[in-house]
């Protein structure tokens, strides 16, 4: 079950990708009240069985899958809706910076 600071800290990254502001989740933990020493490892939040089942709940695999499908065969600005659809994934931990690929999309998926 998700911890408070975990739904404060998925609000606080909603409202940044909303608002278009750089994604950093160290400061992002801060910001929600967690440690300085916490904050050093976001990857251990981002990996936490909370966190894993916030993302699902506010955005599970199989939206994704069905918005990314919508997005590649009836979109009519594919740059704007991907950029939208990259930032659902990063949310979820799916897509790493580093992929540029379409696959990169994929490799996270269960």
């Amino acid at each position: 079950m998700a911890t408070e600071l975990q739904k404060k800290a998925l609000n606080i990254k909603l409202q940044r990708i909303k608002e278009k502001k750089p994604i950093k989740m160290g400061e992002i933990m801060l910001e929600a009240g967690y440690s300085k020493k916490a904050a050093e490892y976001p990857k251990r939040l981002i990996e936490s069985k909370g966190w894993q089942e916030l993302t699902e709940l506010y955005l599970p695999d199989e939206k994704l899958l069905e918005l990314h499908s919508k997005l590649l065969f009836n979109s009519t600005d594919k740059r704007i809706q991907t950029e939208a659809l990259k930032e659902a994934y990063k949310l979820k931990n799916k897509y790493p910076e580093q992929t540029t690929k379409i696959m990169g999309l994929f490799a996270g998926l269960k």
